[in-house]
């Protein structure tokens, strides 16, 4: 008797408390994983987020730059044009005024030697740049390659088919100036190698003629690159990078540390460039065949990233010691529920114990205690839901608490979960208090929910079993001792599941005749072999080898002595069936 009770009270301790600390340990790893592995994720996506940052702050950069510069080529342009055409106004005001003073004064052959005389020569822009003049049926008068002078260049074309002569004179009659653009070559150079130019023109008041120059884009070009890398070279660092120009002949046109193209030839490629050191973008600049490369360099950028790691494993590891706390603290709660449950089925044991009697009354006890042994395999089943929904709470909670703010809305619809599996535990606790505490005297007890909480005790047989139980109760009360009834039927069901065959049925009915309540349990299992149907109902008789054979000898006893009934048992041609008649006089 005292080894048996020690055993059921050991193992009320140590079956929670095992079963929470293996899911326990689980749902830590669990979360360990999850947590290292989403922190990791973080990470990256934060590296990710910077790198994409200072990607497109060099992108904005570099085509900012670009940008400008074409503004400015373009403004640039204008500022040749205006030159260009200011030179004009004042060689055609000259000759203008030459020719309303002189020309009542002079022949008209001497006037004409004046003007061109007071117009000839005359150069700008490094005498790249010239001024010409001939009359509109195309002769020339002036033009710095004595060849021209005196030729008619009416049907004259550059190398692309244009008529120069005629779009001159187009622009002159419909607005007497304007400009044309076309290619040409330098006088004095190669004439093989044409340039694009920008002429301006106008008409004179004398002799059908009109004056020109023109501006060749090239030199105009080599300006603009002069301010511009000026410009670039006053402007060329940023934070944590710098600017610089090459072109595509590999010639280094700035830098501000004077770097080789050799050291650098690996950042010139057009787009993006990326190495554990820096980060570099390169943009074309066809207008003046230059690549323009800004670098950033990544050493603030990984120590940034170096302390996100840092203090995300900081969060981390807090977040991990304190899903262990919590954890323990959970164990902690288990251990004093089973120390509670083990004390009130200790003192209970002492009390029942005192109160037998006789030989019955103790064996009584000893099948009852043997029905709590294995019923308690079934509270056991019982509690492994609830204990499995607190640890999986833990892991959730913790997992999906963010590190900074916690939910505290989450927190207590968790928190209500616990409370409610806990009370769960606790209703388990007390149906076993309720089955297992002796009444003294007998009262008015409801046999179907007695029945039904048995068929709920056995659950976990039955579903073993895959068995089909199917009830037709109908509400009857009696006056008796419903923890002896409660006993009697937990026998009868246990019995019937372990005769019958897997995915097996079993009947249970209760009604009521006249005066007495009339229970059956029926089984389909193989039935009761004739040379035991005399024996079922002796004590410690069982063809089981793990029962103590005192079930159906304590029911038997139970229904007769104390339950003023009689118990029948029928063999079938396949299962058997036990019938409860039990005098009930209450309704």
């Amino acid at each position: 008797m005292k080894s048996r009770s020690t055993r059921i009270t050991t193992l009320i301790i140590l079956f929670p408390l095992i079963t929470l600390l293996l899911y326990g340990a689980l749902s830590h790893l669990f979360f360990f994983y999850t947590k290292n592995k989403d922190t990791a994720h973080e990470l990256a996506r934060y590296e990710k987020v910077l790198m994409d940052a200072q990607k497109s702050n060099l992108i904005e950069k570099v085509e900012n730059l670009t940008r400008f510069i074409r503004y400015y080529n373009y403004r640039s342009g204008d500022k040749i044009k205006k030159e260009v055409k200011s030179i004009i106004y004042v060689a055609a005001s000259i000759a203008n005024n030459l020719y309303h003073r002189y020309r009542k004064e002079m022949d008209e052959a001497s006037l004409k030697k004046l003007i061109i005389s007071a117009l000839k020569g005359v150069t700008f822009e490094h005498n790249v740049g010239y001024i010409f003049m001939q009359d509109k049926k195309g002769n020339v008068t002036i033009h710095p390659d004595p060849n021209i002078v005196g030729t008619n260049t009416l049907n004259l074309r550059d190398v692309n088919g244009k008529y120069l002569i005629k779009e001159f004179l187009g622009v002159l009659e419909a607005h007497g100036e304007g400009f044309v653009d076309y290619y040409w070559h330098i006088p004095g150079k190669d004439a093989k190698e044409m340039y694009y130019k920008i002429t301006f023109v106008k008409m004179l008041d004398m002799y059908g003629w009109y004056i020109g120059a023109g501006e060749y884009l090239k030199y105009m070009t080599r300006q603009v690159s002069r301010e511009m890398l000026a410009y670039i070279r006053d402007n060329a660092y940023f934070k944590g990078g710098y600017l610089f120009v090459s072109d595509s002949k590999n010639k280094i046109l700035f830098h501000p540390e004077n770097r080789k193209i050799e050291d650098l030839e690996h950042l010139r490629m057009e787009g993006i460039y990326t190495d554990d050191e820096k980060i570099a973008f390169t943009a074309y600049v066809a207008e003046y065949d230059w690549y323009i490369t800004a670098v950033q360099d990544l050493k603030e950028i990984r120590k940034t990233i170096t302390e996100k790691k840092e203090q995300s494993a900081t969060l981390v590891a807090k977040d991990i010691r304190t899903n262990l706390y919590l954890i323990v603290a959970m164990w902690i709660i288990s251990l004093l529920f089973s120390l509670a449950l083990s004390s009130i089925v200790n003192k209970k044991l002492k009390q029942y114990e005192q109160k037998l009697s006789d030989t019955n009354d103790r064996l009584i006890f000893q099948s009852r205690q043997a029905l709590i042994g294995e019923l308690f395999s079934m509270i056991a089943h019982q509690w492994r839901q609830p204990i499995n929904k607190i640890a999986s709470i833990l892991a959730l909670l913790r997992f999906n608490t963010p590190n900074e703010k916690p939910d505290y809305q989450v927190l207590d619809q968790k928190f209500q979960e616990i409370e409610e599996s806990v009370e769960f535990m606790s209703d388990t606790i007390d149906d076993f208090r309720t089955f297992y505490q002796p009444k003294e005297g007998s009262e008015v007890v409801n046999l179907k929910l007695l029945i039904q909480k048995s068929i709920d005790f056995l659950s976990g047989n039955i579903r073993k079993k895959d068995i089909k139980v199917t009830t037709d109760l109908e509400e009857v009360s009696c006056q008796m001792y419903g923890n002896e009834f409660l006993q009697v039927m937990i026998n009868l069901i246990k019995n019937a599941c372990d005769a019958a065959e897997q995915r097996g049925t079993i009947s249970i009915t209760l009604s009521r005749n006249a005066q007495q309540a009339v229970v059956v349990v029926e089984d389909d299992g193989a039935g009761i072999p004739p040379e035991c149907r005399d024996k079922i109902f002796d004590p410690y008789f069982s063809t089981k080898i793990d029962s103590m054979g005192l079930g159906l000898y304590m029911s038997k006893m139970i229904i007769e002595r104390h339950l003023n009934g009689v118990v029948e048992v029928d063999s079938l041609a396949q299962g058997t069936r036990f019938t409860l008649r039990l005098t009930c006089n209450h309704r």
